[in-house]
């Protein structure tokens, strides 16, 4: 079973993981007299105030300390004291964010929210942990954001660099940078579409807004993005009584609002419009149903590019099991019509660049890339999409490369040496692919996939045709097991 590397666990372990529920709640007018008995007897150490169902004050120990025991009197009620606004973190946040805000705003307690602001529990900061993430602390501190300011959104952003930069030299592995990078642009989309609800929720376009699941397709959704991925995303909504009209233009001006704000953030727009702000992208759950019908009824090279683009996604926000039942009918679909094969003929001009002599393919159309190796799209990108046709031929679900590699493992198609071979070959290649971006990042360059093989170490290089030359083979092999019936 594969292990993330401690560093990686620090920055994806969840608040809700870690939350406690050391504290009490209290009615506003409730007499801090009585507060303090309560929190006595059950030996908590934090009274939450609400009102009227929400969380409306927080009385710490600390407060105790400094208000209650010179300010209180034995008809002081705990509004009277509490502190407000209450600084809270959502129990979907990551660990991380939460240390990062209470050591800026110099706490020791944060309430933990649900989505419809009902408390769920206390995170609590303690020293022991601080002391145990070491000089791991200053990138925690760079990453802490406002939930308000779409500039703590983009410092997040900014601060992959300087920490895949960090892990790198420090040997972590390339593939645990990725699902880092992957988690942390997760952050930033949840955050964004929170602020999108907010904005478009003062339009009043519908009165009752569905459940609905945010979804990032190709590289996020396997959870193996690099460092300047664009926006692939989607939205699933479920119908409701609203007008069907008014329903797509709610979630319309909400993909258009959290699109833009991704791009702000550094998370480009999608040069090809596959986004949510794209109603082929965005639909009711019935509607997406119909519409992966309509691509496997067809199967056009275009509907079957459609598939392809659709197949790796993953829920980022929202209601998770709209998307589940989605995957579930796409997996039953493809294998009901058997179009494995035309899903292979979308893909069949992705290859790796390396040719008959051994010598590197490089590009010779795109003008600003003449001469150079596009190493994702004829390198990583082959790879993963001949793995992800056996794993949809074996009726795998999992989603990232590394666990389908796995499982195809596991139903003896590809070999011990094989699957620990392909491994490698993505660790290598993701490696020179973020250290590529960083280096062109600090000589002020757009960030891109393609790279001078030339600056490559004789080593890097030869190693490097040897994983192409295999990956070749791979999709020759792939043209007979899924192809063939095409042919």
């Amino acid at each position: 079973m594969f292990k993330r590397s401690n560093t990686v666990e620090l920055f994806t372990k969840k608040v809700m993981d870690f939350m406690t529920d050391n504290y009490i709640l209290v009615n506003r007018k409730e007499l801090i007299k009585t507060s303090l008995e309560k929190l006595k007897e059950l030996k908590k150490s934090t009274i939450l105030i609400e009102d009227n169902n929400q969380i409306c004050g927080i009385i710490t120990e600390k407060d105790i300390l400094k208000r209650v025991v010179f300010k209180a009197n034995e008809q002081t009620s705990v509004d009277q004291i509490m502190t407000q606004p209450v600084k809270f973190v959502y129990n979907d946040d990551l660990l991380f964010h939460a240390v990062g805000k209470m050591r800026k705003l110099n706490l020791h307690h944060l309430p933990v929210f649900n989505m419809n602001g009902n408390v769920l529990g206390m995170i609590d900061m303690n020293t022991a942990l601080t002391a145990e993430l070491g000089d791991t602390i200053y990138q925690i501190d760079k990453m802490t954001y406002d939930e308000e300011d779409i500039m703590g959104l983009i410092k997040i952003k900014q601060q992959q660099i300087y920490l895949t930069e960090n892990m790198l030299n420090r040997n972590i592995d390339p593939l645990d940078i990725s699902y880092l990078l992957s988690f942390l642009n997760n952050v930033i989309y949840r955050r964004a579409i929170r602020l999108a609800e907010k904005r478009v929720g003062e339009k009043k376009i519908i009165k009752e807004i569905p459940f609905f699941s945010i979804i990032v397709m190709g590289s996020g959704g396997r959870m193996e993005s690099f460092l300047h991925p664009d926006q692939d995303n989607g939205i699933i909504y479920e119908a409701n009584n609203e007008d069907p009209k008014k329903l797509d233009l709610y979630f319309e001006e909400l993909a258009k609002d959290f699109t833009k704000t991704l791009d702000d953030c550094g998370i480009p727009f999608c040069k090809g419009n596959l986004m949510a702000s794209n109603s082929l992208w965005r639909k009711s759950l019935p509607e997406w149903k119909d519409q992966v019908n309509h691509f496997l009824d067809n199967h056009t090279p275009q509907d079957m590019r459609h598939i392809d683009m659709l197949y790796d996604f993953k829920s980022v926000y929202g209601k998770s099991v709209l998307a589940e039942n989605l995957r579930t009918h796409l997996n039953e679909k493809l294998h009901e019509k058997k179009l494995l094969k035309f899903l292979y003929f979308s893909e069949e001009e992705s290859d790796a660049a390396i040719g008959f002599f051994g010598q590197f393919i490089l590009e010779k159309k795109d003008k600003e890339n003449i001469g150079l190796l596009n190493l994702k799209h004829t390198g990583t990108l082959p790879m993963i999409e001949s793995i992800r046709l056996y794993a949809i031929k074996h009726k795998i679900t999992k989603t990232s490369t590394f666990e389908r590699l796995d499982e195809l493992n596991k139903l003896k198609v590809l070999s011990d040496d094989e699957i620990d071979f392909f491994k490698n070959a993505q660790r290598f290649m993701s490696k020179i692919l973020l250290k590529n971006q960083i280096e062109r990042t600090k000589q002020g360059l757009t960030m891109k996939n393609f790279i001078n093989p030339k600056l490559l170490l004789e080593r890097e290089k030869k190693v490097l045709k040897i994983y192409l030359k295999k990956i070749k083979e791979l999709k020759k092999r792939v043209r007979v097991d899924i192809g063939e019936e095409y042919f």
